[in-house]
């Protein structure tokens, strides 16, 4: 038999050694794929991170337990990139929530709540048209509050210096913008890790409140940057500015920023506190910005109240 038959392939063995190619051909094209996908698709938080940072940074290991105890991961990746991410969207957001439905609201908030409102305006001469105007802005008087868990937000901002994480808020910077430039970019990892700093100094006010006896569980919920209640405080603010409208009778009542009356006494010191003086104009935008750091939400809030004070003026009792 001539050597060349000896190794002729037969037509099943042909098939069975094109299929092998085939499926050869298609693992290796997979894992090239796998090696090319984005870090983006991959990132985790990791709790081992966590745990590690909060102990280095010094942190009572009671609250770092019950921290730990509670942290959900389920939000990791929004919270990331809305916080690091969001400037990149250059628009009036504020602007448009002044119409009608806001109107209405405002004065049936007032309403309902103006022996508190004229409380505060008397005590730190904030007009009660702002107070009620600024906390429909900030959580449309507690309806929309937010559902992230507070303490995690703080935990997952911690980790945004992470080479993955950043990586990955790169990779995400088209869901806020066309395109992004080089100093963009570069603001980005920037802003990862002042983020993380902040949240570090958020967790400090936490523990604070931690020591009186606040609960991290479950319940405690806010918006993607951390801030809970009707007026939407950062735990430091609460830390140095929420007052309860019970001290009086009470002075060891804590603030609860899901009450309107201690909601309303709260932002009234706050703007008081930031610079805000009866009469004078020029200061009123400043101490509004000091609580969001834009033009437009100070401007919106302005706009309301004036909106408010009119009809108040004009007698409409709609």
């Amino acid at each position: 038999m001539p050597i060349r038959n000896r190794f002729k392939i037969r037509p099943l063995e042909r098939l069975r050694f094109t299929a092998l190619l085939l499926l050869l051909f298609v693992s290796v094209r997979a894992e090239a794929k796998v090696a090319r996908r984005p870090a983006s698709v991959a990132v985790r938080p990791s709790f081992s991170f966590v745990e590690k940072k909060l102990m280095q940074s010094g942190f009572s290991s009671g609250f770092v337990r019950d921290l730990m105890a509670s942290y959900e991961p389920r939000d990791f990746r929004s919270v990331v990139e809305l916080n690091v991410l969001l400037f990149l969207r250059k628009s009036d957001y504020h602007g448009p929530q002044v119409n009608d439905e806001a109107e209405r609201e405002v004065r049936k908030f007032s309403q309902a709540n103006i022996a508190a409102l004229s409380k505060a305006e008397e005590q730190n001469q904030i007009p009660s048209s702002v107070i009620a105007s600024l906390l429909w802005i900030e959580s449309r008087h507690g309806k929309n509050a937010g559902d992230f868990h507070v303490p995690s937000v703080y935990l997952h901002l911690l980790q945004a210096p992470r080479v993955s994480v950043q990586k990955y808020l790169l990779s995400q910077a088209k869901k806020f913008a066309d395109r992004t430039t080089k100093a963009e970019r570069k603001e980005i990892v920037l802003r990862t890790h002042r983020k993380a700093e902040w949240a570090l100094a958020e967790l400090r006010a936490l523990e604070k409140v931690h020591r009186w006896k606040w609960k991290m569980g479950s319940d405690f919920r806010g918006s993607f940057s951390g801030a809970f209640g009707i007026p939407q405080f950062i735990p430091s603010s609460y830390v140095r500015w929420a007052r309860s409208m019970d001290a009086a009778t009470e002075p060891t009542a804590q603030p609860n920023l899901s009450r309107p009356p201690d909601s309303i006494l709260s932002v009234a010191y706050y703007l008081r506190d930031h610079g805000w003086r009866p009469g004078d104009a020029d200061s009123y935008v400043p101490a509004l910005m000091s609580y969001n750091n834009s033009r437009d939400y100070a401007n919106a809030i302005l706009r309301l109240a004036e909106k408010i004070q009119s009809r108040s003026t004009a007698g409409d009792d709609r």
